[in-house]
């Protein structure tokens, strides 16, 4: 016993939980039954613990799984160890697919994956107090175990008659078994099939084939490019924003050629740390063209290498090296972003291209606290929001005249009225308008800055100004998806659901693997009438982030519109159970799905719900005007839509989609209209 001591020495030790290790010389004593899912499970730690260790790992039971065996039928010369080393990396690299499971991913990949070292250094390496560590430690290993069974379970390779030739002679074969639904572990099962369904978008290959140079052609056809995270070579913090700061900067100036369609960071980050296929990448992204790099220390100065890479068939179009001192990197990103451009025979302007003076002589340690700051804001989660605002104002602490971070300081506080639901609307536009008008004061040709005045004049019914500012955020950057996407709920607000939808199906282009987005998309089809459509979207967007709640509770809007409340109610209750505790907007759900289904006492319920709830919070007047509604309650309905309307609640755009048109068709929204500054509803013929 160590009595809670680090181990020392070089050797993984076992994780809570864990059963006590046999000989790893000799055949295992007891070797697990992997036909269960404990045995299973003890197994995989076995094998992690052995993952060094290859002729330990020729005993293991898992050679006899079918996930080996479907790697053995396709790579028939492959080593059975090697096979189940490359299974096991590939699901640990899975994990990175989800920023909040990225710190599983760490531990796992630094004590078992990388070379051997003490798990007390581990722990220091991640800043974590050795309990920490070993808790998450073990609950890594178990969300890895759960995957592993799951994929598992689910194979349909036949199991070969014959055992392997590598295996111990104790080892057991697999019988044929059908699938298996996951009995335990509870949130760590249900998150487990988030990593799976998300990495079954795209399969990952676990060696990507080697690129070859082709002859130049005399022209290429591009229409989307994409580019991926840059490689930390060296593992340095200190230069792991550096590398996205490249890449994001890449994107902007890129993302401003009228010509070019550049995919959204959020997309393009989601694939960050993937060993994966440049082709398949392609497609998982819609791009024509991707571009990759990586940046290195090499003493004193950084070395940058960037490829341009065509992703019908793998092959480089251009390829370049740089080597530069810190000083010079924003130079450097303009000699890279150029150069591609003139590959691609793109003319960009001047002006769209060319940093300003004041970016290149940036605070490099305001640029690192911008970039931080700049990822946990693109988390969109109300913690990493208020983390991304901290960062950021570290960031304009240290350069006040930094008009990026003052642009994306807008932007958190512009985002985070859509997650604090029970705070007035308003609470942060003075922070959002302030930063946003220093943004602008700075360099008005950020785009960011832009459209957080428009989506700020949105909620303040300011419509054409609004207009204005998106229009002008386009025309400074087509390529920016959120402009496409709050544009589209502008023109809601119009009653242009088509041309809403031509917008936000643009958003969707430029940043295709966006749960926000593609659920926005299914709610534009159904603004637009297209309800199969709609819903079909919503299938997709559940096969890509089968946790995000909003997708189900928009997916309960599509449900009313076709006269289904059975259905919608079933959606509501399942973003609730995804939620873990009832939001107002799937409270309200609920209650119309049981007044539309005759369940009075169960519609009142909701509303009494929602008015207790409001005696602490705020609660919007769009929510319990909806139940007054279809409760009958017409005159309650009306002055809450007021008081939304006063409290510039964007919620307000519900309205005026299909399950507002009979609020809309009474007398009295034409004094709605007038309040929120718009113009009288066309006359019905």
């Amino acid at each position: 016993m160590n009595n809670g001591e680090p181990p020392a020495g070089n050797q993984p030790s076992t994780g809570p939980g864990d059963p006590i290790p046999t000989d790893r010389g000799s055949a295992a004593l007891s070797a697990p039954d992997i036909r269960t899912e404990a045995g299973f499970a003890a197994a995989v730690r076995q094998a992690l613990r052995d993952f060094h260790r290859p002729n330990c790992l020729r005993n293991n039971p898992l050679l006899a799984s079918r996930l080996v065996i479907a790697v053995l039928e396709r790579e028939p010369t492959t080593p059975s160890a090697q096979a189940l080393r490359e299974i096991l990396r590939a699901h640990c690299e899975r994990f990175g697919e989800s920023v909040k499971l990225s710190r599983f991913k760490q531990v796992l990949m630094h004590t078992y994956l990388a070379p051997l070292r003490s798990q007390q250094a581990v722990a220091e390496t991640l800043h974590l107090s050795w309990s920490t560590y070993r808790r998450r430690l073990a609950e890594a290993t178990q969300l890895l175990a759960v995957a592993l069974w799951e994929s598992e379970s689910t194979s349909r390779v036949p199991v070969p008659q014959a055992p392997d030739t590598t295996l111990a002679a104790g080892a057991a074969q697999v019988p044929p078994h059908a699938a298996t639904p996951m009995r335990r572990w509870g949130w760590l099962a249900a998150t487990a099939v988030v990593i799976l369904l998300t990495a079954g978008v795209g399969v990952i290959l676990l060696h990507a084939p080697l690129r070859r140079t082709k002859p130049r052609a005399s022209s290429v056809n591009l229409r989307t490019l994409a580019v991926l995270p840059f490689l930390n070579v060296n593992h340095d913090p200190a230069t792991r924003y550096l590398s996205d700061g490249i890449t994001d900067e890449l994107i902007a100036r890129l993302g401003r050629i009228p010509t070019l369609r550049v995919v959204a960071q959020t997309s393009a980050f989601s694939l960050r740390g993937k060993p994966m296929d440049v082709r398949e990448a392609g497609r998982l992204l819609g791009a024509d063209q991707i571009v990759e790099g990586s940046i290195q220390r090499a003493g004193p100065a950084l070395r940058i290498d960037v490829a341009l890479v065509n992703t019908a068939d793998g092959y480089e179009l251009w390829t370049d090296e740089f080597t530069v001192r810190r000083s010079e990197v924003f130079h450097t990103e303009d000699t890279i972003a150029r150069a591609i451009a003139k590959r691609l025979n793109l003319s960009p302007a001047q002006s769209l291209m060319k940093p300003t003076q004041r970016q290149a002589a940036v605070n490099p340690q305001a640029r690192d606290f911008y970039l931080v700051g700049l990822e946990y804001l693109n988390n969109r989660d109300p913690d990493d929001i208020t983390q991304s605002i901290v960062y950021l104002r570290k960031s304009i602490q240290a350069d006040g005249d930094y008009a990026q971070a003052w642009a994306a300081l807008a932007m958190a506080y512009a985002v985070m009225r859509s997650y604090q639901a029970d705070v007035l609307p308003d609470t942060h536009y003075d922070d959002a308008l302030a930063a946003a008008k220093r943004a602008i004061a700075l360099d008005a040709s950020l785009p960011r800055a832009h459209e957080v005045l428009g989506l700020l004049d949105d909620e303040h019914w300011e419509w054409q100004a609004a207009g204005r500012e998106y229009r002008l955020a386009l025309r400074l950057d087509p390529s920016d998806a959120t402009a496409h996407q709050w544009y589209a709920i502008h023109l809601w607000f119009l009653g242009q659901m088509q041309a809403a939808l031509h917008e936000m199906q643009a958003a969707h282009r430029l940043d295709p693997l966006s749960p926000i987005i593609n659920a926005d998309l299914g709610r534009a089809l159904c603004y637009a009438g297209q309800w199969p459509a709609s819903l079909a979207q919503y299938r997709t967007s559940v096969a890509l982030a089968p946790r995000f709640a909003l997708t189900y509770a928009f997916m309960a809007e599509t449900d009313l519109a076709m006269g289904n409340p059975r259905q919608a109610l079933a959606d509501a209750r399942t973003a609730v159970t995804i939620w873990g505790q009832p939001p107002e907007y799937s409270v309200a759900e609920i209650g119309v799905s049981e007044a539309l289904l005759g369940n009075q006492a169960g519609a009142h319920r909701a509303l009494e719900e929602l008015q207790q709830h409001a005696t602490r919070h705020y609660v919007s007047g769009v929510l319990l005007a909806w139940l007054y509604w279809n409760l009958g309650e017409k005159t309650r309905t009306f002055t809450q839509l007021r008081r939304a309307v006063r409290d510039h609640d964007f919620v307000m755009m519900f309205v005026f989609g299909p399950l507002g048109a009979g609020v809309r068709a009474d007398p009295h929204f034409a004094g709605i209209r007038r309040l929120m500054n718009l113009p009288p509803a066309p006359a019905m013929h």
